[in-house]
């Protein structure tokens, strides 16, 4: 209790949001897993980027029929690359040192001499130059990256690097802000519709009108207090503080970072749903998160437009602020918390001991 009533009323809607959006993370976090949608976009960009067809190599389709393996099909089953999946199922994330690893590999490959390696910048821009797996135009890309890695090296005093891993630190750049790119094409692919959808769902099955809700906490001071309380306690919660620190929803900030796994989104989820219960069950009885007959019903106990217009946009306000995450509504929380702790230095007595 901040002992403000409008303090704690805005205070106690964004304990609800903070609240009904852990559920909505945790909600699309578990569906992005089944649907494995990392993994799909992962594979899409790479059949995309690197659809040149490898020499001799071939698979058979599921209709029986053999198929030319692309470059980028050859790099998700690279021995640096599958290995981060199981068996006959595409990475949910490649690293960009494996990233690296096996496209040089595949790019500099040696027919006639399989076991050799180039062993300074110079034999990759030949490898580069005489590979038939890259378009023109990312040819022109590599050789550029080689160049410079070339010039750089040359103006080192100090030579901690070689001319190579120089030119491979540039790819994985590269890499790393495809990966990020990706990213973006992610949250507007999938997790802004899920998202969505799921707040819909939340809100509507629970009924969580932002404006009867509003309307509720400030005609009823305890419970408002109450509410106030529990979310000022929350924000010093070292253990939900951390949580809240590791919502990913099922994609960290980018493609080429590790996610977790399945057991551990898991442990996460059911972690998060024991702390949502615990902080909903001092809520559960005070709060009219449920439908109630009569709803859309006027003063005169008959339908009232009005009264239907008020649901709607209470509704919407309430799937809007979902859709914000709970990291944003759980650092506003936070932020009002410290500033309800600072205050002003207490006055000095006359005998210049501070007053209690």
């Amino acid at each position: 209790m901040s002992g403000f009533p409008i303090l704690d009323l805005v205070v106690g809607m964004i304990f609800v949001y903070f609240l009904l959006s852990i559920i909505s993370s945790s909600a699309i976090e578990m569906i992005l897993t089944g649907l494995n949608a990392r993994a799909k976009l992962l594979e899409e960009w790479l059949s995309k980027v690197f659809d040149q067809p490898m020499p001799g190599i071939t698979i058979k389709d599921a209709e029986g029929k053999e198929v030319k393996v692309t470059l980028g099909k050859s790099i998700l089953d690279h021995c640096s690359v599958s290995g981060l999946s199981k068996n006959g199922k595409s990475p949910s994330y490649i690293g960009a040192k494996n990233f690296t690893s096996a496209f040089l590999e595949k790019i500099t490959y040696d027919e006639k001499n399989p076991k050799s390696m180039a062993k300074n910048i110079d034999e990759v821009i030949e490898a580069v130059n005489k590979s038939s797996l890259l378009s023109t135009e990312f040819q022109r890309v590599l050789l550029n990256y080689a160049n410079e890695a070339k010039a750089t090296y040359i103006g080192l005093k100090e030579k901690t690097e070689s001319e190579i891993e120089l030119f491979q630190g540039k790819i994985e750049n590269w890499y790393d802000s495809s990966m990020d790119r990706l990213t973006g094409n992610m949250k507007k692919k999938y997790i802004r519709p899920f998202t969505f959808i799921v707040a819909l769902i939340i809100t509507v099955s629970l009924n969580v009108d932002s404006v009867a809700l509003a309307k509720y906490l400030y005609s009823n001071p305890e419970v408002r207090s109450k509410i106030a309380m529990e979310a000022f306690d929350t924000a010093k919660d070292s253990t939900l503080i951390n949580q809240v620190n590791q919502i990913q929803v099922a994609i960290p900030d980018s493609l080429s970072k590790e996610s977790k796994n399945l057991e551990e989104i898991k442990k996460s989820i059911t972690d998060k749903i024991r702390d949502i219960e615990k902080a909903k069950q001092g809520l559960s009885d005070a709060l009219p998160l449920t439908w109630k007959t009569g709803e859309l019903n006027g003063s005169d106990g008959k339908f009232s437009g009005l009264a239907l217009f008020s649901k709607i946009g209470g509704l919407l306000a309430t799937i809007l602020a979902i859709m914000m995450g709970a990291p944003f509504w759980f650092d506003i929380l936070n932020k009002i918390s410290n500033l309800r702790s600072t205050g002003a230095k207490p006055a000095l007595s006359t005998s210049g001991e501070e007053k209690k």
